[in-house]
């Protein structure tokens, strides 16, 4: 017991520094198991999603605004926190409860993390980089396809497609209410957790590296008309106004997002096969959309190549990452993430 051991380093530890290194060992562990117990994936995601913004906004030049959002994403990284601790240790809190506060803070979050980047890109940088989309369309493409799709501006195609646009909005909820809600608690909600966490928070952070109008700001100039729609187009002309980024094609999260949902739902139907003309539906409504981000100007085609990507590679990543974190609760002896006792 009282050998004297050599080091690498050429040192010599005795038997108190063994000591003093199997109870550090004991402690990170302590503090890993801790970590598990309070935070799943997601979680962690979204908490590193503000993290990650607001030392963009570090960096952005000083003004009342910077400050101002700064301080907003220190209190939504505390809220964040702040939920995890309500959700999983307040056990004086009817299970139920803690599981209904939950889910809508999560949802608020998502909500809230959107809405902020009308003040947080143009913060974070002032320029854009339509010029160089633009270019890059036009290398890959060789035309624009919101130039060329302005020969079927006629009110018929400019309403179908600004219906599925605006259907986005009911798409995002739907999928939430089915996996969140009135699924059964497991795999599959994490997956659909860990993958909207993942498509949502790099499609943002993405904004903040190639901030870009689109070309409905951008090409304004080499229309010939406006886009000629009805009750349709101008429900979503007024939500993008009131609620929208403006600086946030790249990618394409309209894109991103319906197909990431239409995906899930197929990876979901390989188990039960009631799902599997939700999953059509999901994906009928996605090919949609993503006509509809260039014919009503919104998008250049790499931002929908852009989307199309991050999709697709959110849907390839999130089962793997999931059954990694499952296997991590079970060697640590953890509950599951959706499992609040």
């Amino acid at each position: 017991m009282h050998e004297r051991l050599t080091t690498d380093c050429g040192k010599v530890a005795g038997p108190r520094g063994l000591v003093d290194m199997e109870r550090a060992g004991a402690l990170w562990r302590d503090a890993v198991r801790g970590m598990v117990a309070l935070f799943s994936l997601h979680d962690l995601i979204l908490i590193g999603y503000l993290v990650a913004t607001t030392i963009c906004l570090l960096f952005a030049p000083p003004s009342e605004v910077q400050a101002q959002c700064v301080h907003r994403n220190l209190a939504g990284i505390a809220g964040m926190v702040s939920l995890c601790v309500f959700a999983r240790r307040a056990t004086f809190v009817a299970p139920l409860l803690r599981s209904i506060v939950y889910r809508l803070s999560l949802v608020g979050a998502f909500l809230l993390n959107y809405l902020s980047l009308r003040t947080i890109l143009p913060t974070v940088r002032s320029d854009n980089l339509d010029a160089e989309l633009l270019h890059l369309d036009l290398l890959i493409f060789r035309m624009e396809p919101a130039l060329w799709m302005e020969r079927f501006n006629t009110r018929p195609v400019v309403e179908w497609f600004s219906f599925f646009y605006f259907s986005y909005f009911f798409i995002c909820f739907l999928s939430m209410l089915l996996a969140v809600w009135v699924a059964r608690p497991g795999r599959g909600t994490s997956e659909f957790a860990v993958g909207t966490s993942l498509v949502y928070c790099v499609g943002q952070l993405v904004y903040m590296a190639v901030p870009a109008y689109g070309p409905v700001k951008a090409l304004q100039h080499l229309y010939q008309g406006p886009l000629d729609g009805g009750f349709f187009w101008g429900a979503v002309s007024s939500v993008v106004q009131a609620g929208g980024a403006m600086k946030d094609v790249f990618p394409s999260l309209h894109t991103a997002g319906p197909l990431w949902f239409a995906l899930y739902a197929f990876l979901r139907a390989r188990t039960d096969r009631r799902l599997f003309w939700l999953a059509v539906v999901a994906a009928f409504f996605s090919f949609n959309i993503i006509i509809s981000t260039m014919l009503l100007r919104w998008h250049y085609a790499v931002d929908v190549v852009a989307g199309v990507a991050l999709a697709t590679g959110v849907a390839w990543l999130t089962p793997r990452l999931v059954r990694w974190e499952e296997g991590v609760r079970e060697r640590m002896d953890q509950p599951q993430p959706w499992s609040f006792k």
